[in-house]
């Protein structure tokens, strides 16, 4: 008699890495097609759409500022995931900087405590602090009592949320607003676009910037291979003499800033004020990227603009092929369902066995 054996895959190489990701793209975009084809959409005019944002500069443009939030919470996930605390509230931690990010305008504006040359500095601080202060909460309980971390970093994602709801509804909501649950419009030097012309300007240099400080982390300081040891074994890391809380804490710290700061990129780059679900998902999804990116902070920002492009492109086969949004959804959960697949088979592999 034959069965299936599941075994896991010893190290693979990055080739083999990349071939699997691909072959699953490819597949991703096949059964992409034939859900099309039975909605009665041509497949090869929809795909010429999807390639067209990526080859039109306004689109392309729109595809890295849809990207930089997906980015900037995934390198803060490959830094965490690197140090095996399995983050699962990037989400949470978005929220958090856009709610810190907020605060800092709505004092600028109702009280005038800080000047308007130092507004969106302190925006850029206060949401690193916010979103890093969120993501240290379930690194503590880690540490301290040996709570596995993804349970509460999962459900601090629905308080975070709640959170900026009760706000938005309530103190926070802009009064000449005519009752809809939406903050005061950010002033002009609160926003992103002004300083070079485009978010993207100053928001894609600050994410490849990032990139580099956690690559550079973790390859060239005492502390980041402190970090890479936790990863690899905790119980080995512990023997080894490594300071369990201290770097736990410092990564959870770095790690939900970022995802902050995607936060900030949100209100100051894109909406220009606060409202409610505005991470549309952003923080699940940079999950996917980190692990599309092989936890490489090199390669997490070209793969999250790569996922803000198929963001854009689902925008742009809704409005010109008259396509219902759940057909976009469909469009896009396919190819990141298989991408998903792809990952699991990067790590096991299935023998025919007697």
């Amino acid at each position: 008699m034959l069965s299936l054996k599941l075994e896991r895959r010893g190290e693979v190489s990055r080739k083999f890495s990349a071939a699997v990701s691909g072959f699953f793209l490819l597949a991703g975009l096949f059964f992409a097609s034939i859900i099309f084809e039975l909605l009665g959409v041509s497949a090869v005019e929809t795909f010429s759409r999807v390639v067209s944002v990526f080859t039109s500069q306004s689109s392309l443009m729109q595809a890295i500022l849809r990207g930089l939030p997906i980015g900037f919470a995934a390198l803060g996930l490959c830094l965490a995931f690197k140090m095996n605390f399995w983050n699962i509230g990037a989400e949470g931690q978005m929220y958090m900087g856009m709610t810190a990010a907020t605060g800092v305008v709505l004092l600028h504006a109702y009280y005038g405590y800080i000047p308007d040359f130092l507004v969106f500095p302190a925006m850029v601080a206060a949401g690193f602090l916010a979103g890093g202060l969120y993501c240290t909460l379930p690194a503590f309980l880690k540490v301290k009592f040996g709570v596995n971390e993804i349970l509460p970093t999962l459900m601090l994602n629905y308080i975070a949320m709640h959170f900026v709801n009760f706000l938005i509804t309530g103190p926070w909501r802009d009064p000449r607003g005519f009752g809809f649950p939406l903050s005061i419009i950010f002033p002009p030097y609160a926003r992103m676009e002004t300083f070079l012309g485009h978010a993207n300007f100053i928001g894609l240099p600050a994410a490849i910037t990032a990139a580099a400080l956690i690559f550079g982390l973790l390859q060239k300081t005492s502390i980041g291979f402190e970090m890479r040891v936790l990863g690899q074994n905790f119980e080995a890391a512990r023997y080894a003499g490594v300071k369990i809380g201290r770097t736990l804490l410092t990564g959870s710290m770095v790690a939900g800033g970022l995802a902050g700061i995607g936060g900030l990129v949100i209100v100051s780059g894109m909406l220009g004020r606060l409202r409610p679900g505005a991470p549309a998902g952003y923080g699940y999804t940079a999950i996917i990227i980190a692990f599309l990116a092989f936890l490489n902070p090199w390669l997490a920002v070209p793969a999250a603009i790569f996922f803000g492009g198929l963001l854009v492109a689902g925008d742009v086969i809704q409005a010109t092929l008259n396509l219902p949004f759940a057909a976009v959804q469909i469009f896009q959960s396919t190819i990141f369902l298989m991408i998903i697949v792809g990952e699991f088979f990067k790590r096991y592999k299935i023998r025919v066995v007697r």
